[in-house]
């Protein structure tokens, strides 16, 4: 077989084609065989490159977070405290349209056990690390006061993908969860679950938890993380954070 000289041209136009099919034709529904016969390679091209559709998925979501720059800039921005950088970070992952679109791949498939297995490992090993961190940073500027920011992280992470972003039934479960979380995290020592951040974890209920089935309405009006209108989309990932 003949030695591709070009792998990574490979990989994005495999991504590529692949995205396009979750979204048409949702991430249940899309074959390795589908993908195969859109991109017109064999399947041992692909398997050349990913193990499976959840690798495909997860590599996705990979390169959305290699590619967002506001992620970085939020980090670097030191006008912020630490808390307001959490505020920041959240508002961020539950309104961007580029988020939004990766959780609305798997919206319906949340209980699959091969994404409950990604959520569960990117929101202790990823996840929560970075939020450790800012945390650590709120710690030194006085905004902060949590007594263990690794253990924290990793929970607070856990609890908002998979026990709040997996396990809520209704809008109603889903929102008193979230106001349990304020609780928690207020006395806990990070107030960060503001009136504002509430209102867009309603509004990404809306649009991603509920009616999975559904096709997205039109992003305008959705509260972003400047508390205006989101801009219209160009178009999870397993839904999270």
């Amino acid at each position: 077989m003949a030695r591709n000289k070009y792998p990574e041209e490979t990989v994005k136009k495999i991504l590529d084609v692949s995205h396009r099919l979750f979204r048409e034709k949702g991430y249940d529904h899309t074959t390795i065989q589908d993908i195969t016969d859109a991109l017109g390679m064999s399947k041992g091209a692909v398997y050349h490159h990913f193990k499976s559709k959840e690798d495909i998925l997860d590599k996705l979501t990979d390169r959305y977070y290699d590619e967002m720059g506001w992620f970085r800039g939020i980090r670097l921005d030191s006008s912020l405290t630490g808390l307001e950088k959490v505020r920041q970070v959240l508002l961020r992952l539950l309104s961007d349209p580029g988020k939004l679109d990766l959780d609305r791949l798997t919206s319906s498939t949340a209980m699959d056990p091969k994404l409950l297995t990604l959520t569960l490992r990117a929101s202790v090993a990823d996840s929560g690390p970075f939020l450790e961190a800012l945390i650590r940073e709120g710690i030194a500027d006085g905004s902060i006061a949590v007594a263990q920011p690794k253990e924290f992280s990793e929970a607070f992470m856990i609890l908002m993908n998979l026990w709040v972003g997996v396990f809520s039934s209704t809008r109603e479960d889903f929102m008193s969860k979230m106001h349990f979380l304020k609780d928690l995290t207020d006395h806990m020592g990070l107030p960060v679950l503001d009136d504002h951040l509430l209102s867009v974890c309603q509004a990404y209920y809306e649009r991603i938890l509920s009616l999975p089935s559904q096709p997205p309405p039109p992003e305008e009006g959705m509260p972003s993380a400047s508390g205006g209108a989101l801009p219209a989309l160009g178009e999870a990932h397993r839904p999270g954070l």
